[in-house]
């Protein structure tokens, strides 16, 4: 099969598409032929080097849609043909998921959303988990005005929706050419770089565009929640700074597959590109500027 792999960390040109075996599905798990696998910030990390990758030559991806083709041994929630969708961190072994195939514990994936393409449904996991977790950061019961920055992102624009959901009627920073776009998601009032939020003007931050200063914007002794490692402020006013990243939650992942497939909440696309322009997709995202996911699709 073919798996987008790097041998070494580098620049987005040390990504290649090779070929490996078809891996066959331990107990437990599912053989699943893959529709998409999603583009994200942990992927540049963890290529150029910042996250080393204890396993070399490494595939890439975490986040997957596809198509259920075998299971393992004592595998038995899922039977061939089931659509789902699924995170998969590779951290550990460096078992990505940009792949024509790919075995994981079947646990960790859900049905798919019905009434979406199969290979958009793999922009969801690690961007709307993310976006459902960093809420919850908050705080049960959270109710204060709230501040999203990065609001037209594939994070942002999750975090903006759910919390909209949630009755949090949120404001947001975005640039200047996302501000209708955003307010389409749910946001109630929306602020550019020609108009910066008033400072302490909100209980609480979630950042997901790496925007440090906009801990300016959060009132003494309210939340900041950074879903960026590599730009976090320090804390002042005693103001209480996370640092937050994602952890898989199946529960949680399935009830977002659920709205998706209700309508209640829209996934995020910026483009698909077969498995073969990897390079480029690591390019665009790291230019900055996406709106949306990125997705690699193997049938593409």
């Amino acid at each position: 099969m073919k798996a987008v792999t790097f041998a070494a960390p580098g620049p987005p040109e040390v990504l290649a598409v090779t070929e490996r075996d078809t891996p066959r599905p331990a107990a437990g798990e599912i053989l699943v032929r893959v529709a998409a696998a999603a583009v994200n910030p942990v992927d540049l990390a963890v290529r150029r080097g910042d996250i080393p990758s204890p396993v070399l030559p490494a595939v890439v991806g975490w986040d997957v849609s596809g198509t259920v083709v075998a299971a393992g041994p004592a595998a038995g929630r899922f039977r061939p043909g089931d659509r789902v969708v699924a995170l998969r961190p590779s951290l550990a072994d460096g078992a990505g998921v940009s792949a024509e195939y790919v075995a994981l514990d079947e646990r960790l994936a859900v049905r798919a959303p019905a009434g979406v393409p199969l290979e958009h449904a793999a922009a969801l996991p690690l961007a709307a988990l993310t976006a459902e977790q960093a809420l919850d950061r908050l705080g049960p019961g959270f109710a204060g005005r709230l501040l999203v920055c990065g609001a037209a992102g594939a994070v942002g624009g999750y975090l903006v929706q759910l919390a909209a959901l949630r009755g949090l009627h949120p404001a947001a920073l975005a640039r200047p050419g996302d501000a209708e776009t955003v307010r389409g998601l749910g946001a109630a009032e929306v602020f550019t770089g020609a108009a910066p939020p008033p400072a302490g003007a909100y209980d609480a931050v979630i950042d997901a565009a790496g925007r440090p200063r906009t801990v300016e914007a959060v009132r003494d002794g309210g939340r900041y929640v950074s879903l960026t490692p590599f730009a976090v402020p320090e804390p002042e006013r005693s103001v209480d700074v996370e640092v937050y990243g994602v952890r898989t939650d199946p529960a949680m992942l399935d009830t977002l597959a659920r709205r998706v497939e209700d309508g209640q909440l829209a996934l995020r696309i910026a483009r698909v590109l077969p498995l073969e322009e990897a390079p480029r997709a690591h390019a665009l995202l790291e230019a900055g500027g996406t709106r949306g996911k990125i997705l690699l699709a193997p049938g593409s």
